[in-house]
Protein backbone atom coordinates (compact mmCIF):
# COMPACT_ATOMS: atom_id res chain seq x y z
CA UNK A 1 0.00 0.00 0.00
CA UNK A 2 1.04 3.68 -0.74
CA UNK A 3 2.16 5.46 2.46
CA UNK A 4 0.32 8.50 1.87
CA UNK A 5 -3.02 6.76 1.90
CA UNK A 6 -2.36 6.64 5.48
CA UNK A 7 -1.19 9.85 6.02
CA UNK A 8 -3.15 12.03 8.13
CA UNK A 9 -2.63 15.37 6.11
CA UNK A 10 -3.75 13.77 3.00
CA UNK A 11 -6.71 12.05 4.50
CA UNK A 12 -7.54 15.57 5.50
CA UNK A 13 -7.33 16.33 2.20
CA UNK A 14 -10.07 13.68 0.72
CA UNK A 15 -11.93 15.07 3.25
CA UNK A 16 -12.93 18.36 0.77
CA UNK A 17 -11.18 17.81 -1.97
CA UNK A 18 -12.35 17.02 -5.55
CA UNK A 19 -11.84 13.54 -7.46
CA UNK A 20 -9.44 15.57 -10.20
CA UNK A 21 -7.69 16.88 -7.54
CA UNK A 22 -6.77 13.54 -5.97
CA UNK A 23 -5.86 12.10 -9.44
CA UNK A 24 -3.11 14.81 -9.92
CA UNK A 25 -1.83 13.68 -6.87
CA UNK A 26 -0.84 10.68 -8.33
CA UNK A 27 -0.14 11.48 -11.53
CA UNK A 28 2.15 14.89 -11.51
CA UNK A 29 -1.02 17.17 -12.85
CA UNK A 30 -0.93 14.59 -15.96
CA UNK A 31 -4.91 13.98 -16.59
CA UNK A 32 -5.44 12.18 -19.76
CA UNK A 33 -8.91 11.79 -21.16
CA UNK A 34 -8.44 8.27 -19.81
CA UNK A 35 -8.79 9.66 -16.57
CA UNK A 36 -11.53 11.98 -17.47
CA UNK A 37 -13.58 9.10 -18.61
CA UNK A 38 -12.87 7.15 -15.41
CA UNK A 39 -13.64 10.20 -13.22
CA UNK A 40 -16.84 10.27 -15.11
CA UNK A 41 -17.81 6.81 -14.76
CA UNK A 42 -18.34 7.09 -10.78
CA UNK A 43 -19.21 10.63 -10.61
CA UNK A 44 -23.07 9.95 -10.83
CA UNK A 45 -22.66 6.64 -8.76
CA UNK A 46 -23.40 8.67 -5.62
CA UNK A 47 -23.53 5.22 -3.30
CA UNK A 48 -20.27 6.18 -1.48
CA UNK A 49 -19.37 9.17 0.52
CA UNK A 50 -17.27 11.89 -0.91
CA UNK A 51 -14.21 11.36 1.12
CA UNK A 52 -14.72 7.58 0.83
CA UNK A 53 -14.53 8.29 -2.83
CA UNK A 54 -11.65 10.15 -2.42
CA UNK A 55 -9.76 7.39 -0.98
CA UNK A 56 -10.73 5.05 -3.16
CA UNK A 57 -9.68 7.26 -6.61
CA UNK A 58 -6.24 7.67 -4.43
CA UNK A 59 -6.12 3.85 -3.61
CA UNK A 60 -6.48 3.45 -7.88
CA UNK A 61 -4.39 5.52 -8.72
CA UNK A 62 -1.58 5.05 -6.28
CA UNK A 63 -1.57 2.00 -8.67
CA UNK A 64 -2.50 2.74 -11.79
CA UNK A 65 -1.12 6.62 -12.25
CA UNK A 66 0.33 7.30 -15.42
CA UNK A 67 -0.37 4.21 -16.82
CA UNK A 68 -2.86 2.43 -19.42
CA UNK A 69 -5.47 0.69 -17.67
CA UNK A 70 -9.15 -0.26 -18.43
CA UNK A 71 -11.37 2.75 -18.20
CA UNK A 72 -13.47 0.76 -16.77
CA UNK A 73 -12.13 -0.88 -13.62
CA UNK A 74 -12.42 2.34 -11.50
CA UNK A 75 -16.14 1.91 -12.01
CA UNK A 76 -15.64 -1.79 -10.77
CA UNK A 77 -13.89 -0.83 -8.08
CA UNK A 78 -16.40 1.77 -6.80
CA UNK A 79 -19.15 -0.82 -7.05
CA UNK A 80 -17.22 -3.21 -5.11
CA UNK A 81 -16.50 -0.74 -2.08
CA UNK A 82 -20.53 0.13 -2.66
CA UNK A 83 -21.36 -3.51 -2.19
CA UNK A 84 -19.16 -3.56 1.12
CA UNK A 85 -21.12 -0.78 2.04
CA UNK A 86 -17.88 1.37 2.53
CA UNK A 87 -19.11 4.56 4.78
CA UNK A 88 -15.88 5.73 6.62
CA UNK A 89 -12.92 6.49 6.42
CA UNK A 90 -11.33 3.78 8.72
CA UNK A 91 -13.60 1.21 6.52
CA UNK A 92 -11.87 3.17 3.24
CA UNK A 93 -8.05 2.87 4.55
CA UNK A 94 -9.04 -0.82 5.81
CA UNK A 95 -10.09 -1.23 2.22
CA UNK A 96 -6.96 0.02 0.83
CA UNK A 97 -5.03 -3.03 2.25
CA UNK A 98 -6.50 -5.62 -0.31
CA UNK A 99 -4.33 -6.39 -3.09
CA UNK A 100 -5.68 -4.28 -5.77
CA UNK A 101 -4.91 -6.09 -8.85
CA UNK A 102 -6.10 -9.78 -7.17
CA UNK A 103 -10.00 -7.69 -6.66
CA UNK A 104 -10.08 -6.14 -10.01
CA UNK A 105 -9.43 -9.98 -11.53
CA UNK A 106 -12.23 -11.49 -9.32
CA UNK A 107 -14.45 -8.68 -11.00
CA UNK A 108 -13.85 -8.94 -14.34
Amino acid sequence: MNKQLTDPEFLTFCETALPIEVVEKFTDNNIRGLENIALRSISTRNKLPANVANLLVAYFYSHFGNQVYNRNDLARLYDYWASKDVRTMAQAAEMTNEDIEAVLNTLR
